[in-house]
């Protein structure tokens, strides 16, 4: 195990080496185009499409006709094929950076960090996530240091030092907008006609009570992602045919051992926030959903048999197991009891979800997309 992960250690120095020796043979290049001062240019490398936060804030955008709007879209692969395509999105980011007046990125971002951009250039991190209860950025052992960033968004008052540390920015520049793609769980129509729209979909929930698990991966997209190991089988056999498990593996994990399970309804091609409409109670671990979740004042359960482990590396931005917002369950057999108990929830299970909530929100209006946009226009018109 030690050989391994040195290794994999060797291994990720000497990629990362290797990235920036290209890059920056191309930096002194990217800086003879001008910056163009309507150019909005999108990063993600988690999606390899306008998804969720980008999409709302891209259309938002292009119905103001008045930016150039750009994009480099790409969804890593640990793989030969897949470095090799990471590096030339990596040279094109290079030159749409220093082109562009305003970069917006939602996962931590190598060009960025590692090759200065221009003063007129503007950098907005808009994080993937409605919060963070590991800790991330550069409050973990990293590849390289995050850096260069000028702005980000997040969801409270509480949130904003956490960041600041993560993306190495002061205070004054982490901004409490709210995250536009929460807009929609919001709005109690959007919620009505997507239970509607997957009980249609998927007629085997209809009646059923039904359990979400979503957890976050485990490993790193320098080397390559884990599931959560769970028995998901045996959780259901356990509970009965009352019960359905519908299982939503992190958009970062490529393949499940539960795509075609019997006793497991596998769905990827949903957003979470669509699955929540129809969900009862959702099992998740050290994700962020646990904050989206709040929205439907439902019953969490977290399923963190690795817990120990966790706690030290990252480790957590909360008290975690006292301020989880349902019961903390560490193998299948205490998962399974924690399910059948719901129904004997208390005032007090309630109140932990309402001090969870207030915490992690500052707004709850279902506007986080206007504040985004106003702080876009502010950026671009400064």
């Amino acid at each position: 195990m030690l050989v391994l992960r040195l290794l994999r250690g060797f291994f990720m120095k000497t990629k990362s080496i290797i990235l920036t020796i290209i890059l920056g043979i191309f930096y002194p290049f990217a800086f003879i185009s001008r910056v163009k001062q309507n150019r909005i240019t999108f990063i993600s490398l988690e999606h390899d499409n306008l998804s969720k936060d980008f999409k709302l804030i891209y259309d938002r955008l292009s119905e103001k006709n008045k930016y150039e709007l750009r994009t480099v879209l790409f969804k890593f692969e640990s793989s030969l094929w897949g470095n090799i395509k990471y590096g030339y999105a990596c040279i094109r980011q290079l030159f749409l950076i220093e082109s562009s007046r305003l970069v917006i990125i939602d996962y931590n971002n190598f060009v960025v960090s590692k090759f200065p951009h221009r003063k007129n250039v503007k950098v907005l991190q808009l994080w993937h996530a409605t919060g963070a209860l590991k800790k991330f950025g550069n409050d973990v052992e990293r590849d390289y240091i995050v850096n260069h960033y000028d702005y980000t968004i997040v969801n409270s008052d509480f949130l904003k030092p956490i960041f600041a540390r993560a993306f190495n920015v002061i205070e004054d520049q982490v901004f409490v907008t709210g995250i536009p793609n929460n807009d929609k769980i919001f709005d109690q129509n959007f919620v009505d006609l997507t239970y509607q729209r997957l009980l249609g979909k998927y007629p085997l929930l209809k009646g059923k009570k039904i359990i979400t698990y979503a957890p976050t991966f485990r490993g790193r997209i320098s080397t390559h992602f884990k599931e959560a190991l769970i028995d998901l089988e045996k959780v259901h056999q356990a509970i009965g045919n009352d019960y359905i498990v519908i299982y939503k593996s992190h958009p970062l994990i490529q393949h499940s051992n539960y795509e075609k399970n019997e006793h497991v309804l596998y769905i990827q091609d949903e957003l979470i926030s669509s699955l929540f409409c129809v969900t009862d109670i959702l099992v998740t671990d050290y994700s962020a959903i646990a904050i989206d979740w709040m929205v439907f004042n439902k019953p969490i359960i977290a399923y963190s048999p690795d817990l120990m482990t966790y706690s030290h590396k990252p480790g957590f931005t909360i008290d975690y197991e006292n301020e989880f917002p349902g019961q903390v369950t560490k193998n299948e057999d205490e998962l399974i009891k924690a399910i059948v108990a719901v129904n004997d929830e208390t005032e007090s299970d309630d109140l932990k979800r309402q001090l969870f909530t207030d915490k992690m929100y500052k707004f709850r209006d279902g506007k986080s997309t206007d504040r985004v946009l106003d702080l876009i226009e502010s950026i671009m018109a400064g």
